[in-house]
Protein backbone atom coordinates (compact mmCIF):
# COMPACT_ATOMS: atom_id res chain seq x y z
CA UNK A 1 0.00 0.00 0.00
CA UNK A 2 1.23 3.28 -0.85
CA UNK A 3 -0.76 5.99 0.80
CA UNK A 4 -0.57 9.71 -0.71
CA UNK A 5 -1.40 12.48 2.32
CA UNK A 6 -0.17 15.38 0.73
CA UNK A 7 -3.17 17.79 0.30
CA UNK A 8 -1.68 19.32 -2.75
CA UNK A 9 -3.75 18.03 -4.87
CA UNK A 10 -1.09 19.12 -7.99
CA UNK A 11 1.52 17.16 -5.73
CA UNK A 12 -0.46 14.21 -5.18
CA UNK A 13 -1.71 13.69 -8.91
CA UNK A 14 2.53 13.86 -9.59
CA UNK A 15 3.32 11.46 -7.54
CA UNK A 16 0.59 9.06 -8.64
CA UNK A 17 2.05 9.65 -12.29
CA UNK A 18 5.36 8.92 -11.45
CA UNK A 19 4.32 5.88 -9.26
CA UNK A 20 1.95 4.69 -12.76
CA UNK A 21 4.76 5.27 -15.25
CA UNK A 22 7.51 3.42 -13.23
CA UNK A 23 5.36 0.42 -11.94
CA UNK A 24 2.22 0.11 -13.90
CA UNK A 25 2.85 -3.83 -13.93
CA UNK A 26 2.75 -4.16 -10.50
CA UNK A 27 -0.38 -1.87 -10.03
CA UNK A 28 -2.42 -4.16 -12.37
CA UNK A 29 -1.54 -6.94 -10.99
CA UNK A 30 -3.19 -5.48 -7.40
CA UNK A 31 0.40 -6.11 -5.54
CA UNK A 32 1.07 -2.44 -5.33
CA UNK A 33 -1.94 -0.17 -4.25
CA UNK A 34 -2.06 3.35 -4.54
CA UNK A 35 -4.24 5.16 -1.99
CA UNK A 36 -5.69 8.88 -0.82
CA UNK A 37 -7.80 9.93 2.02
CA UNK A 38 -10.96 11.77 0.95
CA UNK A 39 -10.92 15.47 2.68
CA UNK A 40 -14.06 14.58 4.66
CA UNK A 41 -11.90 11.82 6.86
CA UNK A 42 -10.04 14.26 8.43
CA UNK A 43 -11.30 16.25 11.17
CA UNK A 44 -10.75 19.86 12.42
CA UNK A 45 -6.56 20.80 12.21
CA UNK A 46 -6.75 24.14 12.56
CA UNK A 47 -6.93 26.18 15.78
CA UNK A 48 -6.49 22.54 17.96
CA UNK A 49 -5.65 22.97 21.41
CA UNK A 50 -2.06 24.36 21.80
CA UNK A 51 0.14 21.74 24.25
CA UNK A 52 3.61 21.09 24.88
CA UNK A 53 4.76 24.60 23.68
CA UNK A 54 4.29 23.60 19.95
CA UNK A 55 3.48 26.23 17.46
CA UNK A 56 0.63 26.28 14.94
CA UNK A 57 2.53 25.19 12.35
CA UNK A 58 4.09 21.67 13.94
CA UNK A 59 0.43 21.28 15.83
CA UNK A 60 -1.57 20.54 12.17
CA UNK A 61 1.95 18.82 10.86
CA UNK A 62 1.31 16.38 14.15
CA UNK A 63 -2.42 16.25 14.20
CA UNK A 64 -2.75 15.43 10.10
CA UNK A 65 0.13 12.72 11.16
CA UNK A 66 -1.99 10.73 13.31
CA UNK A 67 -4.97 10.89 11.21
CA UNK A 68 -3.01 9.94 8.24
CA UNK A 69 -1.65 6.70 9.86
CA UNK A 70 -5.35 6.15 11.06
CA UNK A 71 -6.45 6.20 7.57
CA UNK A 72 -3.64 3.73 6.38
CA UNK A 73 -4.06 1.52 9.13
CA UNK A 74 -7.83 1.10 8.68
CA UNK A 75 -7.42 0.72 5.13
CA UNK A 76 -4.72 -1.97 5.48
CA UNK A 77 -6.94 -4.07 8.05
CA UNK A 78 -7.72 -7.66 7.27
CA UNK A 79 -4.92 -7.80 4.03
CA UNK A 80 -2.21 -9.80 5.98
CA UNK A 81 -0.76 -11.57 9.25
CA UNK A 82 1.82 -8.79 9.92
CA UNK A 83 1.59 -5.41 8.78
CA UNK A 84 4.79 -3.29 8.28
CA UNK A 85 5.19 0.35 8.54
CA UNK A 86 7.75 2.21 6.66
CA UNK A 87 8.40 5.72 5.86
CA UNK A 88 8.17 6.79 2.15
CA UNK A 89 12.05 7.93 2.58
CA UNK A 90 14.09 4.60 3.90
CA UNK A 91 16.49 1.92 1.91
CA UNK A 92 16.05 -1.55 2.92
CA UNK A 93 18.85 -3.99 4.10
CA UNK A 94 19.43 -6.48 1.05
CA UNK A 95 17.28 -9.67 1.30
CA UNK A 96 15.22 -7.46 3.69
CA UNK A 97 12.07 -9.93 3.00
CA UNK A 98 13.80 -12.99 4.38
CA UNK A 99 15.51 -11.41 7.26
CA UNK A 100 12.23 -9.94 8.35
CA UNK A 101 11.08 -13.21 8.19
CA UNK A 102 13.05 -14.54 10.34
CA UNK A 103 13.18 -11.82 12.68
CA UNK A 104 9.64 -12.42 12.94
CA UNK A 105 10.15 -15.89 13.93
CA UNK A 106 12.55 -15.64 15.96
CA UNK A 107 10.41 -13.56 18.93
CA UNK A 108 9.30 -16.29 21.12
CA UNK A 109 7.30 -13.67 23.69
CA UNK A 110 4.16 -11.70 23.16
CA UNK A 111 4.65 -8.49 21.32
CA UNK A 112 2.88 -5.29 20.08
CA UNK A 113 5.42 -4.13 18.17
CA UNK A 114 8.41 -5.33 16.63
CA UNK A 115 11.29 -2.35 15.93
CA UNK A 116 12.63 -3.64 12.29
CA UNK A 117 14.60 -0.04 12.73
CA UNK A 118 15.54 1.91 15.46
CA UNK A 119 14.76 5.79 14.23
CA UNK A 120 11.45 7.07 15.29
CA UNK A 121 9.00 5.52 13.17
CA UNK A 122 11.26 4.56 10.29
CA UNK A 123 9.88 0.75 10.18
CA UNK A 124 7.62 -0.77 12.78
CA UNK A 125 5.62 -4.01 12.27
CA UNK A 126 2.22 -4.62 13.98
CA UNK A 127 0.00 -7.65 14.26
CA UNK A 128 -2.63 -6.79 11.64
CA UNK A 129 -5.56 -7.96 13.66
CA UNK A 130 -4.46 -4.90 16.16
CA UNK A 131 -4.94 -2.07 13.20
CA UNK A 132 -8.28 -1.38 13.87
CA UNK A 133 -7.61 -0.48 17.58
CA UNK A 134 -4.48 1.20 16.28
CA UNK A 135 -6.49 3.44 13.69
CA UNK A 136 -9.30 3.84 16.42
CA UNK A 137 -6.81 5.00 18.99
CA UNK A 138 -4.76 7.57 16.75
CA UNK A 139 -7.95 8.95 15.38
CA UNK A 140 -9.52 9.53 18.71
CA UNK A 141 -6.07 11.09 20.50
CA UNK A 142 -5.43 12.70 16.60
CA UNK A 143 -4.56 16.57 18.71
CA UNK A 144 -2.95 15.25 21.88
CA UNK A 145 0.37 14.29 20.72
CA UNK A 146 2.95 13.07 18.17
CA UNK A 147 2.59 10.33 17.21
CA UNK A 148 5.90 8.69 18.02
CA UNK A 149 4.18 9.25 21.94
CA UNK A 150 0.89 7.95 21.12
CA UNK A 151 2.93 4.55 20.04
CA UNK A 152 5.08 4.46 23.22
CA UNK A 153 1.41 4.43 25.24
CA UNK A 154 0.55 1.87 22.75
CA UNK A 155 3.31 -0.59 23.16
CA UNK A 156 2.88 -0.10 27.27
CA UNK A 157 -0.68 -0.72 27.47
CA UNK A 158 -0.83 -3.75 24.99
CA UNK A 159 2.40 -5.80 26.88
CA UNK A 160 1.43 -8.27 29.52
CA UNK A 161 3.30 -6.73 32.38
CA UNK A 162 2.58 -3.56 33.62
CA UNK A 163 4.43 -0.46 32.25
CA UNK A 164 6.94 -3.26 30.13
CA UNK A 165 7.94 -1.43 27.16
CA UNK A 166 11.03 -3.17 25.76
CA UNK A 167 11.53 -2.65 22.50
CA UNK A 168 12.40 -5.78 20.32
CA UNK A 169 15.14 -4.78 17.76
CA UNK A 170 16.88 -7.36 15.20
CA UNK A 171 20.66 -6.85 15.47
CA UNK A 172 20.84 -4.40 12.89
CA UNK A 173 18.24 -2.42 11.63
CA UNK A 174 16.72 -3.82 8.15
CA UNK A 175 16.25 -0.16 6.94
CA UNK A 176 17.88 2.65 6.50
CA UNK A 177 16.69 6.36 6.83
CA UNK A 178 18.19 8.21 3.94
CA UNK A 179 15.59 11.55 3.53
CA UNK A 180 17.47 14.68 3.37
CA UNK A 181 13.98 17.09 3.91
CA UNK A 182 10.64 16.70 5.78
CA UNK A 183 6.93 17.46 5.41
CA UNK A 184 7.42 20.11 8.56
CA UNK A 185 8.64 23.32 6.87
CA UNK A 186 10.68 24.29 10.19
CA UNK A 187 12.54 20.89 9.90
CA UNK A 188 14.15 21.46 6.08
CA UNK A 189 17.79 22.04 6.14
CA UNK A 190 18.24 19.53 9.21
CA UNK A 191 21.27 17.19 10.24
CA UNK A 192 19.63 14.39 8.42
CA UNK A 193 22.76 12.36 9.75
CA UNK A 194 21.37 12.50 13.50
CA UNK A 195 18.31 10.27 12.00
CA UNK A 196 20.18 7.39 10.17
CA UNK A 197 20.91 3.99 12.04
CA UNK A 198 23.86 3.28 14.32
CA UNK A 199 23.31 -0.19 13.22
CA UNK A 200 22.03 -1.11 9.85
CA UNK A 201 22.38 -4.39 8.02
CA UNK A 202 23.76 -3.01 4.51
CA UNK A 203 24.87 -6.50 3.26
CA UNK A 204 23.52 -9.77 2.95
CA UNK A 205 26.65 -12.19 2.05
CA UNK A 206 27.35 -13.70 5.51
CA UNK A 207 23.33 -13.74 6.16
CA UNK A 208 23.01 -15.83 2.75
CA UNK A 209 25.78 -18.47 3.50
CA UNK A 210 28.10 -16.93 0.62
CA UNK A 211 31.63 -16.46 2.56
CA UNK A 212 34.36 -18.12 1.38
CA UNK A 213 34.87 -22.03 3.54
CA UNK A 214 36.83 -21.18 6.47
CA UNK A 215 37.86 -22.19 10.20
CA UNK A 216 36.54 -19.14 12.09
CA UNK A 217 38.11 -19.61 16.18
CA UNK A 218 38.97 -17.46 19.27
CA UNK A 219 40.35 -17.83 22.57
CA UNK A 220 37.86 -15.06 23.67
CA UNK A 221 35.45 -16.35 26.29
CA UNK A 222 31.99 -16.60 24.64
CA UNK A 223 28.58 -15.35 26.75
CA UNK A 224 26.72 -15.80 23.44
CA UNK A 225 27.27 -17.70 20.45
CA UNK A 226 30.72 -19.56 18.48
CA UNK A 227 33.18 -17.57 16.55
CA UNK A 228 31.93 -19.23 13.34
CA UNK A 229 28.51 -17.91 14.20
CA UNK A 230 29.47 -14.60 13.33
CA UNK A 231 30.94 -15.47 9.90
CA UNK A 232 28.49 -18.68 8.56
CA UNK A 233 24.71 -18.53 7.05
CA UNK A 234 21.91 -16.83 8.82
CA UNK A 235 21.53 -14.34 11.99
CA UNK A 236 24.25 -15.94 14.34
CA UNK A 237 26.71 -14.19 16.36
CA UNK A 238 29.53 -14.26 18.75
CA UNK A 239 29.08 -12.02 21.89
CA UNK A 240 33.22 -12.05 23.98
CA UNK A 241 33.28 -10.99 27.46
CA UNK A 242 36.67 -9.95 28.95
CA UNK A 243 38.09 -8.45 26.21
CA UNK A 244 42.05 -8.15 26.46
CA UNK A 245 44.95 -6.09 24.13
CA UNK A 246 46.20 -9.31 21.63
CA UNK A 247 42.84 -11.41 21.73
CA UNK A 248 42.08 -11.92 18.38
CA UNK A 249 39.49 -13.81 15.75
CA UNK A 250 41.14 -16.10 13.00
CA UNK A 251 39.33 -16.57 10.01
CA UNK A 252 41.51 -19.20 8.33
CA UNK A 253 40.38 -19.98 4.85
CA UNK A 254 40.10 -23.74 3.17
CA UNK A 255 41.52 -23.83 0.76
CA UNK A 256 43.31 -20.51 0.23
CA UNK A 257 40.65 -17.62 -1.76
CA UNK A 258 41.41 -14.59 -3.48
CA UNK A 259 39.67 -11.50 -2.10
CA UNK A 260 38.46 -8.22 -3.33
CA UNK A 261 36.69 -6.68 -0.16
CA UNK A 262 36.24 -7.58 3.55
CA UNK A 263 33.64 -6.09 6.24
CA UNK A 264 33.67 -6.92 9.75
CA UNK A 265 31.15 -5.32 12.21
CA UNK A 266 31.02 -5.17 15.56
CA UNK A 267 28.25 -3.76 18.22
CA UNK A 268 24.74 -4.20 17.43
CA UNK A 269 21.12 -3.04 18.68
CA UNK A 270 20.90 -5.96 21.05
CA UNK A 271 24.27 -4.55 23.04
CA UNK A 272 24.42 -1.06 21.11
CA UNK A 273 27.93 -0.49 23.55
CA UNK A 274 29.45 -3.99 23.04
CA UNK A 275 31.73 -2.68 19.70
CA UNK A 276 35.35 -3.01 19.73
CA UNK A 277 37.06 0.01 20.68
CA UNK A 278 40.70 -0.51 19.90
CA UNK A 279 41.36 -3.30 17.09
CA UNK A 280 42.83 -3.86 13.42
CA UNK A 281 41.75 -5.90 10.69
CA UNK A 282 44.91 -8.20 9.04
CA UNK A 283 45.80 -10.35 6.80
CA UNK A 284 48.14 -13.20 6.05
CA UNK A 285 48.85 -13.28 2.38
CA UNK A 286 49.49 -17.09 0.61
CA UNK A 287 53.52 -17.15 0.86
CA UNK A 288 54.67 -20.26 1.72
CA UNK A 289 57.16 -18.28 4.67
CA UNK A 290 54.17 -17.11 6.70
CA UNK A 291 53.00 -21.14 7.15
CA UNK A 292 53.58 -23.24 9.52
CA UNK A 293 52.56 -26.67 10.69
CA UNK A 294 51.42 -26.91 14.47
CA UNK A 295 51.35 -29.55 16.92
CA UNK A 296 48.38 -31.24 14.92
CA UNK A 297 49.86 -30.94 11.32
CA UNK A 298 47.78 -27.89 10.78
CA UNK A 299 49.41 -25.43 8.72
CA UNK A 300 49.05 -22.02 10.86
CA UNK A 301 49.53 -18.63 9.59
CA UNK A 302 52.25 -16.94 11.36
CA UNK A 303 52.81 -13.57 9.52
CA UNK A 304 50.43 -10.77 9.25
CA UNK A 305 49.75 -7.26 7.93
CA UNK A 306 47.36 -4.89 8.90
CA UNK A 307 44.91 -3.75 5.85
CA UNK A 308 42.91 -1.21 8.05
CA UNK A 309 41.75 -0.07 11.50
CA UNK A 310 38.49 -0.54 13.05
CA UNK A 311 36.45 2.29 13.01
CA UNK A 312 33.30 2.86 15.49
CA UNK A 313 33.28 -0.67 15.78
CA UNK A 314 33.53 -1.60 12.20
CA UNK A 315 36.39 -2.62 9.96
CA UNK A 316 35.68 -2.33 5.76
CA UNK A 317 38.41 -2.34 3.07
CA UNK A 318 38.51 -2.68 -0.61
CA UNK A 319 42.04 -4.54 -2.13
CA UNK A 320 42.94 -2.58 -5.16
CA UNK A 321 44.65 -5.67 -6.35
CA UNK A 322 43.34 -9.50 -5.73
CA UNK A 323 46.17 -11.26 -3.41
CA UNK A 324 45.52 -14.85 -2.12
CA UNK A 325 45.18 -14.68 1.31
CA UNK A 326 45.21 -17.72 4.12
CA UNK A 327 43.85 -15.86 6.91
CA UNK A 328 42.24 -12.67 8.15
CA UNK A 329 42.62 -11.60 12.04
CA UNK A 330 40.86 -9.15 13.95
CA UNK A 331 43.51 -8.22 16.52
CA UNK A 332 42.28 -6.17 19.88
CA UNK A 333 45.32 -3.54 20.01
CA UNK A 334 43.86 -2.24 23.65
CA UNK A 335 42.01 -4.18 26.75
CA UNK A 336 38.25 -2.51 27.23
CA UNK A 337 35.54 -3.05 29.79
CA UNK A 338 32.69 -3.05 27.74
CA UNK A 339 31.73 -7.01 25.79
CA UNK A 340 32.12 -7.25 21.68
CA UNK A 341 28.97 -7.60 20.22
CA UNK A 342 30.93 -9.65 16.56
CA UNK A 343 27.67 -9.35 14.50
CA UNK A 344 28.83 -9.91 10.83
CA UNK A 345 32.12 -10.90 9.01
CA UNK A 346 31.75 -10.71 5.05
CA UNK A 347 34.52 -11.74 3.27
CA UNK A 348 34.10 -11.11 -0.67
CA UNK A 349 35.84 -13.61 -3.43
CA UNK A 350 37.21 -12.58 -6.57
Amino acid sequence: MIFLADFDEAAKFATLTELSNRFRKYIDQGFIRVIFAPSEFYPALSNVKTKFGDNPQRIFWRSKQNVDFAFLMCYCHGHSQYYLHLEDDVLPAPSFYPKLRDFISSVKTNWPILDASFMGHVAKIYHANDLENLATYFYLMYDEMPVDWLIAFWRKIKYDRPYHQDFIFPPASLFQHIGSRSSLAENKGRNTSASREKYFDKYDLKYKGLNPSAIVSSQMTSNYGHPQDAYNKGYGYFWTTKVKKDDFILVQFTPVVSIRKVFVDTGSYIAPHDHLQSAVLQASFNNKNELQANSNGIKACTAFETITNFKHGKAEVTFNESENTSCLRVLVTQSQTNWVFFREFDVWQV
